[in-house]
């Protein structure tokens, strides 16, 4: 018997707070409710995000989407690196995710034991609030807007080559707010703070530039905003999602990998543009923005499910699961199951050892560690003889 008790496991500022919206709902159903940034702990219920996450320590285990462009880069199959058959139940936030799953559900691995089930996107359930003209009002207040200009937002993925400053300059000679919001990155991530605090001091005296706490929630930043501005990041769906349109700077670079590539913008939600063609493109759409607004509005009703009704439905799942009643919803149905190709069988097992190994027994076990710390150093020392 599974007592109901909810550990949500997080990594991030972002993964926290989504946790806290369904750990409050789940808490008015009588769930007891921890949210940690404990990987390893031990859990009745464990609700996961994460890119690797370890069900394992959980009696039920229930998987959901870290974000929701997770993966662009290996759609439509992300379950060949993230396989979710170790789960219970998984949740997909549209249909365009749906989709995916369709192509992939003839594999084994992409089915948790209990089903997948389209709920929605639980960040969605708290548009409403951030329709509330009272709410904008009090906000722009408490931040400094001027609403009599429309107000530009920056929101990259990763903060790299000055890209703030590029976006700023672009700015300039527009009469608009420009705000600043960079991604919370962990302490983990030298460089990226590096570059970020080099950016907040060349902009912190600039009247015109308005730089917010990197914690601050995205769709506070969004609710105030006219125009989001990224890269490749996931925020560009959250503005759409709330009727906004985004701009993909496309030849921003993206430095996860050497040499940084271009980033992965070829989303059909979001408007593209050069770096050097920035400052004409916001103009443009600011010039036109009634007819824009209503491309990010329509894109937004059709893609995104059950706004506002996401984190309920999750939980009305969960409980009809748990007591093994009639089901709330309906499971996705999976395509007649299918052997997974030899060589695509390979890399998926190789892939989910490998990362057992970095994420899971070599953290855990200090002589697993310091192996693995030999066998890299000593491939550095071949590869330089």
């Amino acid at each position: 018997m599974v007592k109901k008790e909810i550990t949500f496991i997080y990594s991030d500022t972002v993964e926290k707070q989504v946790s806290e919206m369904i750990a409050a709902e789940a808490r008015n159903r009588g769930y007891s409710t921890k949210v940690t940034d404990d990987k390893f702990a031990k859990c009745e219920i464990g609700w996961y995000c994460q890119h690797v996450n370890f069900p394992q320590y959980s009696k039920f285990s229930i998987i959901m989407l870290h974000d929701i462009t997770q993966q662009y880069g290996n759609w439509p199959d992300i379950w060949l690196r993230e396989p979710w058959d170790k789960y219970d139940i998984g949740f997909l936030p549209n249909d365009i995710w749906v989709n995916n799953w369709n192509q992939c559900s003839k594999y084994y691995y992409t089915n948790p034991k209990k089903g997948v089930y389209l709920t929605g996107w639980p960040k969605a359930d708290r548009l409403s609030a951030f329709m509330n003209s009272d709410l904008k009002e009090e906000y722009r207040e408490k931040t400094g807007i001027d609403k009599s200009k429309p107000t530009v937002l920056y929101a990259p993925a990763w903060e790299n080559d000055n890209k703030q400053d590029e976006f700023v300059q672009a700015m300039m000679p527009l009469d608009v707010n420009i705000l600043v919001k960079q991604a919370p990155w962990s302490e983990a991530y030298v460089e990226q703070l590096k570059n970020i605090e080099e950016m907040r001091k060349l902009h912190e005296n600039n009247p015109r530039v308005i730089i917010l706490d990197p914690k601050t929630n995205i769709l506070d930043a969004i609710m105030i905003s006219d125009i989001l501005v990224s890269e490749e990041s996931s925020t560009m769906c959250e503005c759409v999602m709330m009727g906004k349109p985004a701009i993909s700077v496309c030849n921003w670079l993206i430095p996860d990998v050497t040499p940084s590539r271009l980033p992965a913008d070829d989303y059909d939600y979001v408007i593209k543009t050069k770096k050097e063609e920035l400052t004409q493109c916001v103009a443009g759409i600011l010039q036109d923005y009634d007819k824009y607004a209503r491309e990010a509005q329509a894109y937004s009703d059709s893609h995104f499910a059950n706004i506002g009704k996401c984190i309920p439905m999750m939980l009305d799942i969960l409980d009809s699961t748990l007591n093994r009643s009639e089901p709330a919803y309906a499971p996705l149905v999976p395509a007649k199951r299918k052997s997974v190709p030899f060589k695509q069988y390979v890399f998926h097992v190789k892939e989910r050892m490998t990362r057992a190994l970095a994420y899971n027994y070599t953290v855990r076990n200090p002589l697993l560690r310091k192996l693995r710390e030999i066998y890299h150093n000593t491939k550095g020392v071949f590869k330089k003889a």
